[in-house]
């Protein structure tokens, strides 16, 4: 019955607690979602496991929670070991207080004993020492259908390679007066031809380039170098090419921005050659490309824990809304200072991809009309790492030789 209020005579509906209905749903969610959900405690045991997480690992949920996660989780590396206890991402996270992605492991089913590659992210819920969220997403659909594209595009680029290095040729001949005899108007078609030719062909070894790595098809050869003078050797192998644009050039180390000093430090890293300049081609023969007049300085600095390779031009520049897409595959700038300047939008990715393979990270800083520096960031080793690395590699490098078949006499 209601109670009435004595001036007005309405009714007044007593105040009664509604039931929470929020455990309910939460429940209901982490039993629909496609992605498996663990929850671990600060002691590292399993508090909650949802039914997707139960049957990618193999457990029941009764089984699962009260046990250590690492008793209950297996995770695979891609060589299929199984990952040391240390190493497990959960316990990392644990550890650390730090979200961790990867999707490069799989999940250990224990009742078929079959893995699945996963998307795994490990997310603390207040700092270290906290428990953490884990989410566990199957990709094993995902991998095949890249690895499909890649293959896709890997082979299509190897195809298209035969009969454009063919167009090539005739091109070629066609232009050259020794083997035809055509008039100005017509070699101008035959010109432009020719680039879009050669464009062509770039595009298709770019592709093919960006695909082997992905396939495994390069693998990276890390050498123990002095990383300044090597840089050197590289850039200035690009002198002709930039000076035969007007440009000047500048290669500096240590902490001066070009020229040097009588005494600079040195920097030791341990980095793929072949890489390496494929790197530094790409991004001088860039600055060189967008640079309409000016110069380019080359400079290899660092500090304590890294070494940064600086390729800086004083050229049109990037304007900043396009800056963190510029690494992106066939992405380019578009605008009436690029429109003209060919390209296959395949070169900053394909050197992010070199520089991420070697342990580094790379990045832009530009601003439009006022030049475009690129940052190349690589782990430094002290004194002492590289001469027992440079030990280690000459070592290997001579049993190789040594072990390497003699032709019969």
């Amino acid at each position: 019955m209601g109670i009435f209020n004595r001036k007005t005579k309405t009714p007044e509906v007593a105040p009664v607690a509604a039931p929470s209905n929020s455990q309910n749903l939460s429940e209901l969610v982490l039993k629909s979602i496609r992605e498996g959900v663990l929850i671990v405690s600060e002691q590292g045991n399993v508090t909650l496991a949802n039914p997707m997480a139960c049957t990618m690992i193999g457990h029941d949920a009764n089984e699962l929670v009260g046990i250590s996660v690492t008793s209950g989780v297996t995770f695979v590396d891609k060589s299929g070991n199984a990952i040391a206890e240390n190493a497990n991402p959960i316990i990392v996270g644990l550890r650390t207080g730090e979200v961790g992605e990867h999707r490069d492991l799989s999940l250990l089913n224990v009742r078929n004993n079959k893995t699945t590659p996963i998307s795994l992210i490990v997310t603390p819920t207040n700092g270290a020492g906290s428990s953490v969220v884990v989410t566990m997403r199957d990709i094993a659909q995902e991998l095949k259908e890249e690895s499909e594209r890649m293959d896709f595009i890997s082979t299509a680029s190897h195809e298209m390679r035969t009969p454009v290095a063919s167009i090539e040729g005739y091109l070629g001949l066609a232009m050259n007066p020794a083997t035809a005899t055509i008039d100005q108007r017509a070699m101008e078609y035959l010109n432009k031809a020719h680039e879009s030719s050669q464009h062509l062909g770039r595009l298709f070894q770019d592709l093919l380039d960006t695909t082997k790595l992905d396939d495994g098809l390069i693998k990276v050869r890390m050498e123990p170098v002095e990383l300044a003078s090597l840089v050197k050797q590289y850039a200035d192998a690009q002198i002709p090419n930039i000076q035969a644009k007007g440009l000047t050039y500048q290669f500096g180390s240590g902490n001066n921005q070009a020229g040097g000093s009588a005494m600079t430090p040195l920097y030791y890293a341990s980095i793929d050659r072949d890489f390496l300049q494929e790197i530094l081609n790409n991004l001088i023969e860039n600055a060189i490309k967008y640079t309409p007049a000016g110069g380019i300085a080359v400079t290899v600095t660092g500090d304590e824990h890294s070494c940064r390779i600086i390729v800086a031009d004083s050229g049109i520049g990037i304007p900043r809304d396009e800056i963190e897409h510029i690494f992106q595959k066939f992405y380019r700038v578009d605008n009436s200072d690029t429109r003209e300047i060919g390209g296959t939008g395949l070169g900053l990715a394909l050197v992010k991809q070199r520089v991420e393979a070697m342990g580094g990270q790379i990045w832009a800083e530009s601003e439009q009309g006022k030049g475009s520096q690129f940052i190349v960031m690589l782990p430094r080793l002290s004194g002492e790492a590289y001469s027992q690395q440079k030990f280690l590699f000459d070592n290997q490098q001579a049993q190789a030789a040594n072990s390497t078949p003699q032709p019969q006499q």
